[in-house]
């Protein structure tokens, strides 16, 4: 990605900024900034620690970031809130719990990390992630299996024992073969059994049964989320404090809504108390201003668009205001994309410009050629954009943007 991360060391304030967020703790301001560019910015600074949180304000705008983010990382995963009381679980089965659960797993396996959350996805409690690891059902070719205690242990996970796996959070066991469904794999497992040794182990598709691929060793991750009340932590907990750098996009929205959802939850457990039900879940949600206390002091970026409000927010008394400016989606004009391009290339501009499928960003990249631009076709993104220069390649940003002292621009066609 070396085409996106080479202009912005010719920013002045990006060398001052890498080397604030390698020494501060608090919450480092930069203002000026604006939607799919704060996403460029974000990845441009990941490169300073292994594992990256960022907190949006609702889920409509994490899932923005993240879609933005995966065009240049496709190791980035979107970690949903609960909804109060679990009513989005009763909604949408474990699909849930089955993309938290691979947050987990990756934090658990993984060196390095990012993830994209809403502010209300670190405000339940969750069970200690080391619990989670000491929970986990591990399988090796040739181990020996005790297989009740297996079966026993599946259920405790949160496992369903059905006749035939068909959906993840199943297993079933039929004399010597046992197959589980884990919510962390695309497709189950089958373990088959010689004796009480395990003879193989492979991957099968659950609808026509057919094998896929052998495995020497699996990990089975829970089925469900566990919250006894005990020694519980919150997601910020989840990240190695010396190894993350944390991205706020707009801390104001962040603490308006923090404060929102709380106040919600508060409402909807008084309404149903009231109502007389029974079995209510045991320190659900963590107060947001316990949360803002946590984030205030991790190592952290703060981008918006105008500087934000300093009540309650630990920001560094370094501030950094940069130049953007938003750059608006041709949709599919090619005559005015043209007539833009032509003028960046006067002014030396480095220009990507995505678009939405290979085979029409090779198009456009010819198109443009015939009209006298110097265009073409890029799959290897770490190739450096010339001035004057514009890389057609396939990819997505939400919306384009420019940066008017380096002279770069990111476009969408």
């Amino acid at each position: 990605m070396e085409a996106f991360l080479q202009p912005l060391q010719g920013l002045a304030e990006f060398e001052e900024i890498k080397k604030r967020c390698s020494v501060n703790r608090g919450i480092l301001n930069i203002s000026g900034c604006m939607e799919s560019q704060k996403v460029h910015l974000m990845y441009g600074l990941s490169g300073l620690f292994p594992c990256h949180l960022i907190l949006a304000d609702d889920e409509r705008s994490a899932k923005e970031i993240y879609e933005d983010y995966r065009f240049y990382d496709k190791n980035v995963y979107f970690y949903p809130a609960k909804d109060l009381l679990f009513f989005q679980a009763d909604i949408h089965g474990n699909l849930l719990i089955r993309q938290r659960m691979r947050v987990i797993r990756a934090l658990l396996e993984q060196e390095e990390v990012t993830v994209v959350t809403s502010i209300d996805g670190c405000m339940d409690f969750l069970m200690p992630l080391e619990k989670i690891r000491s929970s986990l059902l591990h399988f090796k070719s040739d181990s020996v299996i005790n297989l009740e205690k297996l079966k026993a242990d599946l259920v405790e996970l949160g496992y369903e024992r059905v006749g035939q796996v068909e959906l993840p959070g199943q297993f079933s066991v039929r004399g010597g073969i046992i197959d589980i469904y884990p919510l962390t794999e695309e497709n189950p497992w089958r373990i088959e059994l010689w004796d009480d040794e395990i003879d193989s182990i492979r991957s099968f598709d659950a609808e026509s049964q057919r094998s896929l691929e052998n495995a020497d060793e699996i990990t089975i991750y829970p089925a469900v989320e566990k919250n006894d009340g005990k020694d519980m932590v919150s997601f910020l907990d989840y990240f190695p404090e010396e190894k993350t750098l944390l991205f706020l996009d707009e801390p104001n929205h962040l603490a308006e809504n923090g404060e929102g959802v709380e106040e919600e939850y508060r409402q909807s457990r008084m309404h149903r108390e009231e109502k007389g039900e029974q079995d209510l879940p045991v320190q659900w949600l963590c107060e947001f201003s316990k949360v803002q206390k946590e984030l205030n002091k991790c190592r952290a970026v703060s981008l918006s668009a105008l500087e934000p409000r300093a009540v309650e927010w630990n920001f560094a008394p370094e501030k950094f205001n940069l130049t953007v400016q938003s750059v608006t989606s041709y949709n599919s004009s090619f005559e005015l994309l043209v007539e833009d391009l032509k003028k960046y290339k006067k002014q030396g501009y480095q220009i990507a410009l995505l678009s939405g499928s290979r085979t029409r960003a090779e198009r456009l990249a010819k198109d443009l050629r015939e009209n006298d631009l110097n265009a073409f076709y890029g799959q290897d993104y770490d190739r450096q954009i010339h001035p004057g220069e514009i890389m057609v390649m396939y990819g997505h940003a939400r919306k384009g943007f420019e940066y008017p002292l380096i002279k770069f621009a990111v476009i969408t066609e």
